[in-house]
């Protein structure tokens, strides 16, 4: 199979879907693997690292020809004029938020595998990685808008002995949840988990037993009761495929401390922040609104491009050789989790999530010729 490595075109965005470990095995797997120039740059990785590895170094353009296109994020829409019938296009899809992307493969016929829907034994098996990077960044990035030169409070959210920490709440409990948490009380801050189901909050006070941590049931009261002390709010919830409710209204944020903080890490799904109504960009990060300042970036792995690297090529290659080895469909039919990644099927729409969410037509994969 021909393969694309695309450099991506996002702003602030330095991740490429794969390193020269990755492109060498695609090669000796009896693949061609074509690599747009400067892709690895932004993580460290050069031309000739790629061409050693028995990569070919092509054109943004020349990329695009490829059966498997494997990226990070989602397309540009100056990409979409690339997709076509059966051309196969893998990365951080996030497509509930981004109607012209989905109707643009609808017409084109083209699949689209969306590595943050991909589940295996009941995780999100390739999105953990990055939710625990995103999590542990929300932490330091509230740290650092909290600063005075930034219009933050002027607070050192860690505090300093006889000065106390700041107080970091943060909504949901899963993966980026924990890391943030982990992160902040590591830093001496006092921490809210915000959860819905009781076995995940049993499950946290177990984890974060005898630190300055509390667990408390989601509802709107709680909610709207706790983020009234927080220093750096944390929205961490995110529907798999679908766009999430904006659960945090806007009389909560205007609640808050002027010059705290809001850091909404599923603004790449729409986000849950009622007060946040667009994605910001890793060099144009915030926004103030109310008195607090907004943090809604897409990317935030992007930031910290080397370790984000290297963390989603090693989940992606197991499925980008099965692809390869065994076409798209086999594939799909022999691996469940890589058909729980498959947003879209030759231009239908196969997640249910996504297709409520943007009110198109939604198509069982299993009722297709795949299965």
């Amino acid at each position: 199979m021909q393969i694309g490595i695309i450099k991506e075109q996002k702003e602030g965005e330095g991740r490429v879907a794969a390193t020269p470990e990755n492109v060498r095995k695609m090669v000796d797997a009896g693949n061609e693997v074509l690599v747009e120039k400067n892709a690895g740059v932004g993580a460290g990785f050069s031309n000739d690292e790629y061409v050693e590895a028995g990569g070919k170094l092509v054109s943004h353009a020349d990329g695009w020809k490829a059966d498997l296109i494997v990226k990070v994020k989602e397309p540009d829409p100056e990409e979409y004029q690339y997709f076509t019938k059966g051309k196969i296009v893998w990365g951080f899809q996030h497509l509930a938020s981004s109607k012209p992307t989905v109707e643009a493969m609808m017409k084109a016929g083209t699949t689209a595998i969306g590595g943050e829907t991909i589940v295996k034994d009941g995780k999100l098996e390739l999105l953990a990685p990055m939710s625990a990077i995103a999590g542990r960044r929300s932490v330091i990035m509230g740290a650092y808008y909290l600063e005075a030169q930034h219009q933050g409070q002027g607070i050192l959210l860690p505090g300093i002995p006889g000065i106390e920490a700041g107080n970091v709440v943060i909504f949901g409990g899963g993966n980026a949840a924990t890391n943030a948490a982990e992160l902040a009380l590591g830093m001496g801050c006092s921490v809210v988990i915000i959860e819905l189901k009781d076995e995940r909050i049993k499950e946290l006070q177990k984890k974060f037993a005898d630190q300055n941590f509390r667990a408390v049931k989601s509802n709107e009261e709680n909610l709207a009761k706790e983020i009234k002390d927080a220093d750096v709010f944390i929205s961490t919830i995110l529907i798999p495929g679908s766009k999430p409710p904006k659960l945090v209204k806007e009389y909560m944020i205007k609640s808050m401390k002027p010059g705290s903080v809001v850091v909404d890490v599923a603004i790449d799904q729409g986000g849950t922040v009622e007060t946040i109504d667009h994605p910001t960009t890793i060099d144009d990060p915030i926004f103030v609104k109310d008195g607090i300042i907004h943090y809604a970036v897409p990317n935030q792995p992007g930031a910290v491009p080397r370790t984000a690297t290297m963390a989603l090529a090693k989940g992606n290659i197991d499925y980008l050789l099965e692809i390869a080895d065994k076409g798209i469909d086999q594939a799909i039919m022999d691996d469940d989790a890589l058909a729980s990644g498959v947003n879209i099927y030759e231009g239908k729409v196969t997640n249910k999530g996504l297709a409520d969410s943007l009110d198109v037509p939604f198509t069982d994969l299993k009722e297709l010729s795949v299965n």
